[in-house]
C-alpha cells in the first residue's frame, strides 16, 4: 500500500493502488496542489454533446460538493476513517471527485484503472468500502459476473450516464435484504459532480442537494446554488415534481419529425425491450437524419453486421411504439462508441 508524504492537513490519508494504476503521477500532482491549497482545479468535460472544453472548479466549490454528499448518504463521522474506491478516470468529475472526498474527509482510497468490466480487480482487491462510484455499464457487467463483489460496499453511486430500467430492476432485486444503499447521480462538471440524488428503489425522482434550487427555463432544467452563486441552465429537457425532478433528454439529442418532437431517451428503452424479444441484443442509439419532408426524421443506429429484414424490423417499432415516434431507417455500424464516463456518443446523420 501507497503512503502519502505526510501534510499537517492530511495526516491520515492512506492512497494505495492497483499493480497496473496509470494515473499515479496525476494523482500524487493533486494531492500536492491541495495540500498547498491551491483555490482552483481544471478539469475537461465529457465531450457527449460537441468538443470537450476545460472547466475551473473553485475549492470551495469542491468542499461544498463534499459535504453535500456527506450529508444526502447521511454518513456518520463517528464511524472512524472511511474507505473509498476509485475505478473512474480520475481525470473526470466522478473519478475526480472520489479523490476531492478522501482529501478533504481524510479517507483511504484505493484506486484501479478504469475499464467497462472491473470485476475482476474486485476480485483481486476484496475489500470493504464505504463509498464506491460506477458508471451504469460497469454495473451491468459486475452483476452479471458476480454480485456478490457489491456485497461489501456500503454506498454506490451510479453516475455518467442514465440508469436504464432493466438495470434498475436489476439493482432492486440486489438491494432487497442487503445493507447496500444504490444512488443514481445527476450533475456535470461545471457543479463538480452531482448536486442531486435518487436512491434506487426508494426514490421516483432525483433530489436536489440542500442548498440546490431547480427550475425550468424552456422545459430546459435550471441549477442555482445560491452560497455559491452558481446559475446553469443546462441542456436537459425535464419535469418538476414534488418530490423532485426527472429527466426526460437532452435538447441536443431532440428530433424535431413534422413538428413531432421525439426524446431518443424515452424511446430507446421501449426498443430495446422490442430488439431484444425479437433475439437482436446489441448496442444501439436513436439519432436524428435530414429530410425533405419531416425537416429530420428518426433513425436508428445499430452496431453489429446488417440484419436482412429491417423491413419487418421497421413495421414492428412502428405498430408497437407510440404514435410518430418510431424511427424511420436503420443504419449498421461497426460500433457505438462511448464516453469516458458511459455516455453514447450520438451522431447526427447528414
Amino acid at each position: 500500500m501507497h503512503l502519502t508524504e505526510n501534510s499537517r492537513k492530511l495526516t491520515n490519508l492512506r492512497v494505495s493502488y492497483s499493480s497496473d494504476f496509470n494515473e499515479k503521477h496525476f494523482v500524487q500532482d493533486v494531492i500536492r496542489q491541495w495540500n498547498i491549497g491551491a483555490k482552483e482545479f481544471t478539469l475537461t468535460t465529457s465531450g457527449s454533446t460537441g468538443t470537450p472544453k476545460e472547466i475551473q472548479l473553485s475549492r470551495k466549490l469542491l468542499i461544498w460538493s463534499c459535504e453535500q454528499t456527506f450529508s444526502s448518504l447521511q454518513l456518520s463521522k463517528s464511524n472512524g476513517q472511511y474507505s473509498t474506491l476509485c475505478c473512474l478516470p480520475v481525470r473526470k468529475t466522478g473519478g475526480f471527485m472520489q479523490l476531492i472526498r478522501a482529501l478533504h474527509f481524510d479517507w483511504h482510497i484505493h484506486f484501479i484503472n478504469p475499464s467497462a468490466n472491473p470485476s475482476e480487480e474486485l476480485k483481486e482487491y476484496a475489500s470493504h468500502f464505504d463509498l464506491s462510484s460506477f458508471t451504469p455499464n460497469q454495473m451491468q457487467k459486475i452483476l452479471a459476473a458476480d454480485k456478490a463483489l457489491l456485497s461489501p460496499q456500503t454506498a454506490i453511486l451510479i453516475g455518467g450516464a442514465h440508469i436504464p430500467d432493466t438495470l434498475e430492476h436489476k439493482l432492486i432485486a440486489y438491494a432487497k435484504g442487503t445493507k447496500t444503499d444504490i444512488w443514481e447521480t445527476y450533475g456535470m462538471t461545471e457543479t463538480a459532480s452531482h448536486i442531486a440524488l435518487r436512491k434506487i428503489g426508494t426514490d421516483q425522482y432525483f433530489k436536489p442537494q440542500h442548498g440546490v434550487d431547480v427550475s425550468l427555463d424552456d422545459n430546459q432544467l435550471c441549477i442555482a446554488i445560491p452560497a455559491l452563486t452558481i446559475f446553469i441552465k443546462t441542456n436537459d429537457i425535464a419535469s418538476l415534481h414534488s418530490g423532485g425532478f426527472e429527466i426526460l433528454g437532452r435538447s441536443d439529442d431532440v428530433i424535431n419529425s413534422g413538428g413531432i418532437k421525439i426524446h431518443p431517451s424515452l424511446v430507446e428503452p421501449q426498443i430495446k425491450e422490442l430488439l431484444v424479444s425479437s433475439g437482436i441484443d446489441r448496442a444501439f442509439y436513436m439519432t436524428k437524419k435530414k429530410d425533405t419532408e419531416l425537416g429530420e426524421k428518426a433513425v436508428l443506429v445499430v452496431e453489429g453486421v446488417p440484419i436482412t429484414d429491417t423491413v419487418h424490423l421497421l413495421e414492428m417499432l412502428k405498430r408497437e411504439l407510440p404514435l410518430y415516434h418510431n424511427p424511420k431507417e436503420i443504419i449498421f455500424i461497426d460500433q457505438v462508441t462511448y464516453t469516458d464516463t458511459g455516455k453514447v456518443r450520438r451522431v447526427a446523420i447528414d
